[in-house]
């Protein structure tokens, strides 16, 4: 989809003026791979184990807080990883028209597409750069276009490098003809100059568990790289039907070994736990959990525990 998005703006391209422009407006946006969170599974497995110490290794499935860390990741390279590609990859083409602050690419789809997509980027008084990702259902000719995903950069003098935010509102997308139907918005405030640090506020989006269909919550995430090598994450979920509370502080070392401490209040009670998990190298296995009296934590490989302080920011 991303390619084809970018294709279908491009197609509607013509070489226009105000070069420098847009060169200034392509190297301050934030690409997909600058502005991602790292995981434990980005770690390499240890190539030093025996043919069948591996083997037993791999019959031991990973910590279920191991897996649980990175699909919270996930859920958040998800939210940018498409928009961003679109951006970055419509921006190494010459815009449809230029001012001398500001840029259009498109309106522009293809013939089977259900939508015109519109992206513009103009610069602000502060040097910094607004650039939003627009559509109209095909369905609805003349329509006012929607804005899907919107942001701000501010370039540090490094291409793709700085800071800013980005609005996802998926409720907009949802009004489009053959969109998602997700529902919330998705903001993201970012950094990346020098290690990475990224925070999510996510608000009245769906509960992707299978037993939570047609409920809502509101979520926050805060991602912290490390000049090591591992990462720091803690992610804290409110639940608007029920009003059960979740934080998972999640912290790894380079070796995908880590740690997460859970905080958990509903109206079935409250509870916590600790649960550690091996490296890359031995299938990221439980080494210690406090719930289920695995193990000791003196095998854990980041000590001591640390738990989360954000459980009651997503109101």
């Amino acid at each position: 989809m991303r390619k084809i998005l970018a294709t279908a703006l491009v197609a509607a391209c013509a070489c226009g003026g105000a070069q420098d422009f847009q060169a200034q407006a392509r190297d301050a946006m934030p690409t997909s791979s600058s502005v991602h969170m790292g995981n434990p599974s980005d770690s390499q497995a240890s190539t030093g184990a025996s043919t069948q110490l591996q083997q037993d290794l791999n019959a031991t499935p990973p910590s279920d807080w191991y897996k649980a860390t990175v699909g919270f990741v996930g859920s958040v390279n998800g939210a940018t990883v498409w928009t961003l590609g679109v951006v970055e990859v419509v921006t190494s083409f010459p815009a449809t028209s230029c001012s001398e602050n500001s840029c259009t690419w498109g309106p522009g789809s293809n013939a089977l597409d259900a939508n015109t997509y519109r992206l513009i980027v103009s610069k602000n008084a502060d040097e910094s750069f607004h650039w939003t990702l627009d559509a109209q259902s095909k369905s609805q000719p003349g329509s006012a276009f929607v804005t899907v995903v919107s942001g701000n950069a501010t370039p540090s003098g490094i291409r793709h490098r700085g800071s800013g935010t980005i609005h996802i509102d998926q409720d907009a997308a949802a009004t489009l003809d053959s969109h998602s139907t997700d529902h919330g918005t998705i903001d993201i405030e970012y950094s990346n100059v020098g290690p990475a640090h990224i925070v999510a506020h996510f608000t009245g989006v769906d509960d992707k568990s299978p037993n939570n269909a047609g409920q809502r919550g509101n979520a926050y995430y805060d991602f912290r790289e490390q000049v090591s090598g591992g990462g720091d994450m803690e992610v804290a979920w409110h639940n608007l039907t029920s009003n059960a509370r979740i934080d998972i502080h999640s912290r790894w070392l380079a070796n995908g070994s880590g740690r997460a401490d859970v905080a958990v209040v509903a109206s079935t009670g409250n509870g916590s736990l600790s649960n550690c998990w091996a490296t890359a190298g031995n299938g990221f296995a439980t080494t210690f959990d406090s719930s289920a009296q695995v193990g000791l934590e003196s095998a854990c490989s980041i000590s001591p525990a640390a738990p989360g302080s954000h459980i009651n920011d997503p109101q």
